[in-house]
């Protein structure tokens, strides 16, 4: 059954109220929220049937729905696909969103799976060139100023460039980015592992594993996707100051 991005979007909101008020009534007031919304998406081989049944076509209108639920800075989604590399991101609003990804599957040749370098596209890293020389270094003082990133990561297995996907998202708990891992039909055990509590009491990863994404309604996804963002990791961030926002 198809359904319109505009339910999407109604469903989002309602998640979001939903919870805010729930929040609020114990006590935690979330007040003025900015967020920006961005995705990756694993495009490895094991993946093609989750492109096929139209499950990840999906997950990108989930994401565009909650940019446009109110709560984000934009009213679209950076999209991040990624197999052995990471491919130039994509954007995606209510005007392409129709079709979105078999136009893009349909130019690309899936294969292996790397998380590190997509990673370090969405959240930039120093960079250096020759002789050691830094090329370029984030801006940490503008990130903590602009919306945090709920980035939910979609992925069917495990990556080849586990320790690099560890130091980085060690590194990034002190940096407003959220990391939602989206397992999809498999048991994430290095997922989990990269779920642990952190010694300086942020966790920025968090960890949800469906079989089928398509057998959950909206209201069901949304509620998952949002809950961790939400009542653990930005509170926390506030107090850290790692968000001013």
């Amino acid at each position: 059954m198809t359904v319109s991005l505009d339910k999407r979007t109604e469903q989002a909101r309602a998640a979001l109220v939903g919870l805010v008020k729930r929040q609020a009534t114990s006590g935690l007031l979330l007040g003025d929220l900015s967020v920006r919304v961005e995705l990756a998406i694993d495009f490895s081989v094991s993946m093609e049937r989750r492109y096929r049944a139209g499950e990840v076509q999906a997950v990108v209108e989930r994401a565009l729905a909650l940019s446009l639920s109110g709560f984000a800075d934009e009213r679209r989604v950076r999209v991040h696909f990624f197999a052995d590399d990471p491919y130039p991101a994509e954007t995606v609003d209510a005007d392409n969103f129709v079709g979105f990804v078999d136009r893009w599957a349909a130019g690309h040749e899936m294969s292996g799976t790397n998380y590190a370098r997509t990673i370090g596209q969405i959240m930039p890293v120093e960079r250096r060139g020759a002789f050691g020389r830094v090329k370029s270094v984030p801006d940490l003082a503008a990130e903590k100023d602009a919306p945090p990133r709920l980035v939910l990561f979609v992925t069917d297995g495990q990556p080849a460039d586990r320790d690099r996907t560890r130091e980085l998202l060690a590194a990034a708990s002190a940096r407003p980015y959220f990391w939602q891992f989206v397992g999809l039909g498999y048991d994430p055990v290095f997922l989990t592992e990269l779920d642990a509590p952190r010694a300086d009491g942020i966790d920025n990863v968090g960890v949800l594993r469906f079989e089928d994404t398509l057998a959950m309604s909206d209201k069901e996804f949304f509620d998952a996707i949002v809950r961790a963002f939400f009542t653990s990791w930005l509170p926390a961030a506030r107090r850290r100051g790692i968000t001013r926002r």
